[in-house]
């Protein structure tokens, strides 16, 4: 028998009779205990007398049931506004968001609820304890959510970081269950697009490289699969301003990187999608994330960060705009009055049109301006993109 965990809502029985609440119709042989199983309410002296408060005037003798009479459960519905669940209930408690969104997910993936609330815009919240089906206990008291920050939380030890890097600490598993295909531009025998910097070489491959480690350590942090499609086995997470350039990169499994470019990305798509194949009865989520740097030969012009989707994919689009509109909102945050001019747009790149799983394809900037040049070098700068891409992703987990 599976175990779930529960949440606890304080509630004032008072204020029920105001809200609109999920009606029900007993079964023939249904119990208040069996109706609350079904819905994953724990049956609790708390949340029966709750539901008694709903249904005064409808029981029967000894408080029981009545056929083809409806019951309301203490289950408040609202009306999801497609953003976000915490915008939709105005809680702005992300942890208690995710909940809901398990919850609701887990109902309909039995059955017990018609449709998928981002489909059908009904989000079911209930108002007494309830169960998840995940590990995790936490307890809901008057707005703020505690939980056992140590229950189930893990250290892994990922040696494609670094010696500095490579012990990584969960913090959370808000992304558990999504797995991430981070790949790397380039590499190999094929360094990208190359600037100049006080006469240093800037290669592509080597700064985008060193956000993808940094991305995919935040990313685990929060408890994802992170698959890391390019690898250099000596080149960790680096501080440096100038990265060392080297072609020793090889794809995930230790294959070799191929000179000629379409056999390069034709290996990286069959890794992907045999993953992808993997996985697809066990992920929550596979999304694909490859991250380049630009070259324009206008040296003057800066880019912000824009992403790229597939014309096809909903799902793509509404990733990429998500990641945009946090990083747009990070840059308005930090620096007031710089603007941004990051985009988001359809393109039919052979790493886009081909990967089973979404993928959002992420370009950084021009390695040819020099001021773009310094959102790569400086490593807070690098660290700052991985941290607000993964700011976005956990919203995408709402």
């Amino acid at each position: 028998m599976k175990k779930f965990i529960f949440i606890f809502i304080l509630i004032n029985a008072s204020t029920l009779l105001s809200l609109e609440y999920l009606d029900v119709l007993p079964k023939e042989g249904d119990g208040i205990r069996t109706i609350f199983q079904r819905y994953k309410l724990e049956y609790s002296e708390e949340n029966v007398a709750n539901f008694f408060e709903l249904n005064k005037s409808k029981l029967g003798k000894s408080k029981s049931l009545l056929l083809g009479v409806k019951y309301q459960l203490p289950i408040q519905i609202y009306e999801y506004n497609g953003k976000s669940i915490r915008s939709s209930i105005g809680n702005n408690d992300y942890d208690y968001a995710v909940t809901l969104r398990d919850y609701n997910d887990f109902l309909f993936s039995k059955g017990i609820k018609e449709n998928n609330y981002r489909i059908d815009k009904v989000l079911w919240v209930p108002t007494v304890t309830f169960y998840l089906n995940n590990s995790n206990l936490v307890t809901k008291q008057s707005n703020t959510l505690k939980k056992n920050e140590t229950s189930g939380l893990r250290t892994v030890i990922e040696p494609l970081f670094g010696e500095k890097y490579k012990e990584v600490k969960e913090i959370s598993h808000k992304l558990k269950g999504n797995i991430y295909y981070l790949v790397g531009g380039h590499g190999g025998p094929d360094p990208g697009a190359i600037g100049f910097r006080n006469g240093v070489e800037l290669h592509e491959d080597e700064y985008a490289y060193d956000v993808i480690l940094r991305l995919a350590r935040k990313l685990m942090e929060h408890g994802a699969t992170v698959k890391l499609i390019v690898q250099d086995k000596t080149d960790g997470i680096r501080d440096d301003l100038y990265l060392n350039n080297s072609f020793n990169e090889v794809y995930l499994g230790d294959e070799e990187i191929p000179r000629n470019q379409l056999a390069r990305l034709k290996k990286r798509v069959e890794i992907i999608n045999d993953q992808f194949y993997k996985n697809q009865t066990t992920a929550k989520e596979q999304i694909v994330v490859p991250i380049h740097v630009d070259s324009r030969e206008n040296k003057n012009r800066r880019i912000d960060i824009f992403f790229y989707h597939n014309e096809n994919s909903e799902r793509g689009k509404i990733i990429a705009n998500t990641l945009l509109e946090t990083i747009e909102n990070k840059y308005r945050s930090a620096q007031p009055g710089r603007g941004y001019n990051g985009s988001v747009s359809a393109r039919g790149l052979y790493m886009i049109r081909k990967t089973l799983p979404v993928t959002v394809y992420i370009e950084l900037g021009n390695i040819q301006n020099e001021l773009d040049q310094v959102r790569l070098i400086e490593n807070n700068n690098r660290q700052a993109i991985a941290n607000w891409l993964t700011d976005g992703f956990l919203k995408l987990a709402e």
